[in-house]
Order: structure tokens, then C-alpha cells, then sequence
């Protein structure tokens, strides 16, 4: 391509209006270039598929290598399915396909008959796909004593062709349809995977569907570490070593409001039955003009995303853990560091740090992502979600690893009935994410879910009431500063103040609140839904911690809310989340 410069001058304008003349000269000059696209790059395969899924695109996206089924009857016939995509945005593109055997095996051509769907030459516009079949057929039988192999090549000859609109941005293709354009957002480094029912993490194929709210399928997405052992592209299987954090898309919806939650009061015995309920959610973008319900029956967007006015936020798929770390005692460090984040499974829970070291580790993890600590509120978006239809809709099971790992899940039958539970590390009580067992621990029920938001460790999140006690590690202009991403909380909370909730926070809204006695003899407050521990922030104690400890038991899952100083405690963890504002 040439590069042109075209230059204008001066342009005269003349007004004239009644007996007064005026006369404009503007004098301007006009630069126009080309844009340096490498238009040999935009036109590439984007999926390729077989009947036994033999097929595969190379890394450039340039070539499709694949093997068929053996061919033995006549009229037998074999498939390869692919789209071809036009990721330009100023150019057209003419394509021409051509197939046939190569030079080599052209003596094969009286038994196979080769044919292309796309008729050659054909139109790809701007950032249009288009899906072409090459069938091979067995069109005579083959009598010689032994099988042999036939090779077989189609060239893809794209030519540029000018444009005098700009066409649309290469998208992301396939979107949820319940979801109401809530999608996930992939930009920067998050990479787009499917997880295996064993763990196996796969790059996504965008291009199809790799996620379903409907079906309890939640789309997950991973940090690489900054060199990982290979360049990884769609399909490939990426290496649990190369991966250093996980994360799961919260889309945005608006939930209707099945409690008030204006509480200041407890009942002083056990209640016979749990009102717990499935929460009606419907998804939304925010595109979509916001719900401000506050009453029973109407209907809120959920405060989580209305805060950074999001379509959804990627949550940290486990609790935050301490890289490097191989014993539960190696995790408890006071540090701000964000480079020891890891969110993994089996990885050791970084905990016995401020509340201040926690927010700015992972404030600074990502600020392109726009990383932050798990705030309050944000907590109840996931709990609300995870206690729909479109989640495991019971309450999730605790993790009892007593070593702090994350991803574990309590085994069939130990005793989580009452304080404390039964916890500890060997395969008799404790059992890992991608086992029947740990899928259970998920908000999905499946290992597509959020784990760790019952048990493992307490994990303090970014709300709080102000307090002279406050052993957090703030100072007050850092508490404004960064007060976006802090929910506060009325300065006159105690123990029992279940009314100063916040709709959305899963805390006020799961009364009426009791309190009685456990199995060691101690009274404590819990809710109706599980009898999870149920306890408010106050002067003394003035940041929530949510969750509970793998010896909870009864006390701890997704509804759990209780209260810490915000200083150094060896049991208390964090969470990362991520709200990344557009798409790519």
C-alpha cells in the first residue's frame, strides 16, 4: 500500500447579511495517512471441528492440520467444519478457497471426491465469520491389500478490498443469552478457560459457548504467571503451573427484595424450621436503567454494581493465597506484597495480616483490572447468587481443611452439626475441589463455582464502622481516599444493629436472628436460613469478617457475617475481586 498525503490549504467563506459584509478565511491543513494494519494477519481460522475432534489450528491461525476416520464403504464420508473470520476493520476481504490432493497423491483422485461449501470467490466484510465444510467422500472402493493415507490441502487466498466506513470491533461471539448482556469482560490478561470436572484448565474457544448461568455453568477465567512455560491458544490445555490465579464472573442483575431486614432484636431459643428461599434474580447490563426497590417485593439492582456501575466484577475463584508458601505457618505473614498473590486451589491461605495490608495488596495487584478487596456488599452479591436458581440454591459446604488449603471440601458424614465441627487434613474428613465431594463446597455445586466462602478462613472484607478501636492499620485520610471501594457502615452499630444493613449485603435481610446454645456450651447469635453465626459490626470490633473457620461447622457458609478489630489474626484471610468497565 502507498502512503498519500493530500493537502488543502485555505478555505474562503463569505457572509454577507443586509448592508454589513463579513468575510471568515480559514487557512487549515489537512495530513491523511494510512492506517499500518497488516492485513495478511486479519483474515484467519477461528474454529475448527471434526467428528472425533481431530482438528486443530496452528498458532498463527493461519493453518488447520487434521485426520479423518478411516474410509472403507462407498459413500462414506468425512467432515471438517471451520470459520473463517475477518478481524479487520478496514478492509472487505475477497476469498477464494481451492482444495484438492496433493501433487503426490493425485492417483487417489479416481476414489475420493473432495467438495467446499464456500463457493469461491466469496464476500467476508468487516469482522464477519463465515462457517465452510470440506467433505471428503469414498466414491469407489479401494481394492488394494493394504490401507494407505491420502493428503488433501485447501489454500485460503484473501485480497483486501477498500471500505469507506469503518466496520465494527472483532468481538467475542458467543454471549449467554440470560444474562441480558451482563457477559464477562476479558481484557488484559485475563485468559477465557473451561475446567474439567478433574481440574483440567483449557483455553476457551470464545467463538462457542463456554459458559451457562441457566445451567449453573459459571464462566471462569485465569492470570497467567509473567513467564509461563509456553504460549497458550485457544484449545490448548493450560499447565496448573502456569496459572497463578483463577477467577469467576459475577454477571450484574437486580434481585427482589424478599426481607428488609430491620432487625435490632433475637429470639432466645433454636428455631424448628429455616426460612431460607430461593432469591429470584433476573440479569441486566448497565445499559439498563437501575431498579431502587427497598421494600418486600420490589425489585434492587444489587449495590455491588451499581457502586462501579459494571456489568459484573471477576471475583477470586478461592481465598487469597501466600506464594511460595508450604506450610500453614509460611502463609501468615503481615505484609503488603502483590507479589505473593495466588489464587489457587491447594494453596495455603494467606492470613494473620491488617486489614490495611490485605486492601492494598490487592488494590495495587491489578489497577488496569481495577483489583480491590472483597467489599461487604460484594460478599452478598455472590452469597444472593449462589442462592438462586442459577446457583447450588442450598447453602455451600464447609471447607474443614484444618491446614488452611483452599479448594477442600468436609467428607460425607463428619460431624458438622454443631460447634465445633469436625475438621482436619487427611482424605477421611477433608476432600479437594475436583472430587464429587469438594464440588459441593462450590456456589455452583460444580467446579465451575467460587469456593471457600464457607470455612477455611475467616476472611475479613472491605466494610467497616468507624471506631476509635480500629486496629486495621488506616489512617483516616486512607479510609477516604479510598472509600469507592469500603463500605461504611452507621457509627452507632452494635452486636445486634441488623437494621444498619445494607440491602445486598446478606446480613439484615436473613432474620429473625436467634441465640442458643452449642454443644460447648457457649451462646451464640445465628440466622434462620442455616443458623450461620450472625453478629454485627460495633465500636469495638468494627470490621466484618465473613465465611467462618474450618472448625465453624453449623456457624460457618456463604450467610455467615461476624466482626473483628481489623488487626493481625493467625485464622482471618482476604478476597480479590476485579471490575474491569468494558469489554474488548
Amino acid at each position: 500500500m502507498k502512503k498519500r498525503n493530500i493537502m488543502i490549504l485555505m478555505i474562503l467563506l463569505v457572509i454577507g447579511f443586509a448592508a454589513v459584509s463579513t468575510t471568515l478565511v480559514i487557512n487549515g491543513t489537512l495530513n491523511i495517512g494510512y492506517n499500518e494494519e497488516n492485513f495478511s494477519s486479519s483474515v484467519v481460522y477461528t474454529r475448527a471441528e471434526t467428528e472425533d475432534g481431530t482438528a486443530e489450528i496452528n498458532q498463527d491461525d493461519k493453518n488447520i492440520t487434521f485426520e479423518t476416520n478411516k474410509l472403507e464403504n462407498v459413500n462414506e464420508t468425512a467432515t471438517l467444519e471451520f470459520d473463517v473470520t475477518n478481524k479487520s476493520r478496514n478492509y472487505d476481504a475477497e476469498v477464494t478457497i481451492k482444495c484438492g490432493l496433493k501433487e503426490d497423491f493425485k492417483s487417489f483422485s479416481e476414489y475420493l471426491d473432495i467438495t467446499m461449501s464456500l463457493e469461491s470467490p466469496f464476500e467476508l466484510i468487516s469482522s464477519e465469520t463465515k462457517t465452510g465444510r470440506l467433505v471428503v467422500t469414498l466414491k469407489k472402493a479401494y481394492d488394494k491389500d493394504l490401507e494407505t493415507t491420502a493428503e488433501i490441502e485447501c489454500e485460503l487466498v484473501a485480497e483486501p478490498l477498500e471500505r469507506d466506513t469503518l466496520g465494527d470491533e472483532y468481538v467475542l461471539v458467543y454471549e449467554d443469552p440470560i444474562l441480558n448482556g451482563a457477559d464477562p469482560v476479558i481484557k488484559e490478561n485475563l485468559v477465557p478457560v473451561t475446567i474439567a470436572d478433574n481440574g483440567e484448565v483449557t483455553y476457551a474457544n470464545t467463538q462457542k459457548k463456554w459458559y451457562s448461568y441457566e445451567n449453573k455453568e459459571w464462566a471462569n477465567a485465569v492470570i497467567l504467571v509473567d513467564s509461563p512455560s509456553k504460549e497458550y491458544h485457544e484449545g490448548n490445555i493450560i499447565l496448573e503451573s502456569d496459572i497463578e490465579s483463577y477467577f469467576v464472573w459475577i454477571p450484574r442483575y437486580r434481585y427482589q427484595i424478599f426481607d428488609e431486614g430491620n432487625y435490632t432484636t433475637y429470639i432466645e431459643s433454636k428455631p424448628s424450621t429455616s426460612i431460607a428461599k430461593e432469591i429470584q434474580i433476573e440479569f441486566e447490563s448497565n445499559s439498563i436503567e437501575s431498579s431502587t426497590g427497598t421494600s418486600k417485593g420490589e425489585w434492587l439492582t444489587h449495590p455491588a454494581f451499581t457502586n462501579f456501575d459494571v456489568s459484573g466484577f471477576w471475583v477470586g475463584k478461592y481465598e487469597t493465597g501466600y506464594e511460595g508458601a508450604t506450610t500453614t505457618e509460611e502463609a501468615q505473614v503481615n505484609e503488603e506484597n502483590l507479589n505473593k498473590v495466588i489464587i489457587k486451589p491447594n494453596t495455603y491461605s494467606w492470613r494473620g495480616l491488617t486489614v490495611s495490608n490485605m486492601f492494598k495488596t490487592a488494590y495495587n495487584y491489578n489497577r488496569e483490572l481495577d483489583s480491590h478487596m472483597m467489599k461487604n456488599t460484594e460478599w452478598g452479591a455472590v452469597a444472593y447468587l449462589s442462592h438462586s436458581k442459577y446457583g447450588i440454591n442450598t447453602e455451600v459446604r464447609i471447607n474443614n481443611n484444618s491446614n488452611y488449603l483452599t479448594g477442600y471440601a468436609a467428607v460425607d458424614g463428619t460431624d458438622q452439626s454443631s460447634y465445633p465441627g469436625t475438621s482436619g487434613t487427611d482424605s477421611t474428613k477433608t476432600l479437594p475441589y475436583n472430587t464429587e465431594t469438594g464440588y459441593k463446597a462450590s456456589t455452583t455445586g460444580n467446579i465451575t463455582g467460587i469456593y471457600d466462602m464457607s470455612g477455611g478462613a475467616w476472611e475479613y472484607v472491605a466494610g467497616y464502622m468507624p471506631s476509635s478501636s480500629d486496629a486495621s492499620g488506616f489512617t483516616s485520610t486512607e479510609l477516604n481516599t479510598y472509600s469507592k471501594y469500603l463500605d461504611l457502615y452507621q457509627d452507632n452499630s452494635t452486636l445486634t444493629s441488623y437494621n444498619n444493613r445494607k440491602l445486598g449485603d446478606a446480613t439484615g435481610e436473613l432474620g429473625p436472628f436467634y441465640f442458643y446454645t452449642d454443644k460447648d456450651n457457649n451462646k451464640r447469635h445465628r440466622n434462620n436460613w442455616y443458623s450461620d453465626s450472625s453478629v454485627f459490626v460495633a465500636s469495638f470490633v468494627p470490621w466484618f469478617l465473613r465465611g467462618g473457620n474450618h472448625d465453624a461447622s453449623a456457624l460457618a457458609g456463604q450467610f455467615n457475617f461476624d466482626r473483628g478489630t481489623g488487626g493481625v489474626y493467625t485464622s482471618d484471610g482476604f478476597r480479590l475481586v476485579l471490575t474491569p468497565q468494558t469489554k474488548n
